[in-house]
């Protein structure tokens, strides 16, 4: 298909629309008319949604409580494969309090690798090639961080900007280290956005190339390089979502678990 044509284009009355808002405005950051990612966008949602309700009515159904898989290849096999390695990495990340942030994390996984996949059919644009959708997600994890930054620790997440190793000698440095700490959490958003989206703009537009000069044979090996680059991309992503809520709650762990390491220890005394 042609440039910003998807089959979208051909359901009545998408084309009226898309000139209307072509014509009213454009995405929030130019580029082609965020129409067909919004679309796709819903479709993904739409899709996600319909597979979790079928897992979850599976799991009600299982005789067992879901403990044990079932023998075929499912929706159910593939999703408990995804969130256990997903919840491992964060209790590796984030520690044992990784499943108050899971619900937030695994939708943002299967959002943006469903995303990434769509774009691996042909006729279909990844709402993740629009920096639109991507800054979307970078702003949500940029504001869900530092919610559970602020509700751990107060102020003191604040004050951990200006004095990251937490001595009384490191507040001198305060004045210089803050500024720069501030400027680094506000690239974060802006550094996740843009590499979602330009991974997926090149990988999009690589496969779209390969299939237009011939779509038998030759675009197999660029097929399973642009499924790599949807994996790799949606690990990428979620893994610095990880770290960075790890990062922003661990002092509150750390003190937690000191502790509670000092009141054991008074109470064997």
């Amino acid at each position: 298909m042609e440039h910003g044509v998807s089959w979208f284009s051909f359901l009545p009355g998408f084309r009226q629309l898309e000139a209307y808002f072509a014509h009213t405005h454009t995405g929030a950051l130019g580029g082609t008319p965020m129409l067909q990612h919004v679309a796709a966008a819903l479709l993904v949602a739409l899709v996600v949604l319909i597979m979790s309700s079928r897992v979850r009515a599976d799991l009600d159904q299982a005789p067992d409580g879901g403990l044990i898989p079932d023998a075929n290849l499912t929706i159910r096999n593939v999703f408990e494969v995804i969130f256990e390695a997903l919840y491992g990495q964060m209790k590796s990340i984030i520690g044992p309090e990784c499943k108050t942030y899971f619900p937030v994390i695994g939708t943002l996984t299967l959002f943006i690798l469903f995303s990434n996949l769509l774009g691996m059919i042909p006729g279909f644009t990844p709402p993740t090639d629009n920096w639109n959708t991507t800054f979307a997600c970078s702003i949500i994890v940029f504001l869900y961080y530092n919610f559970h930054g602020l509700r751990a620790q107060g102020w003191g997440h604040i004050a951990h900007m200006a004095n990251p190793a937490g001595t009384p000698s490191g507040w001198f440095l305060a004045p210089l280290m803050f500024p720069i700490e501030l400027v680094s959490h506000f690239a974060r958003p802006l550094s996740l956005g843009v590499r979602l989206a330009t991974n997926m703009v090149a990988d999009h537009a690589v496969l779209g190339t390969f299939l237009g000069l011939l779509p038998i044979l030759i675009p197999l090996p660029f097929m399973l390089l642009g499924l790599m680059v949807c994996v790799i991309q949606t690990v990428v992503f979620v893994l610095l979502t990880m770290v960075y809520i790890g990062m922003s709650v661990q002092d509150s762990h750390v003190d937690h678990d000191e502790h509670n390491h000092s009141h054991t220890a008074s109470a064997a005394v």
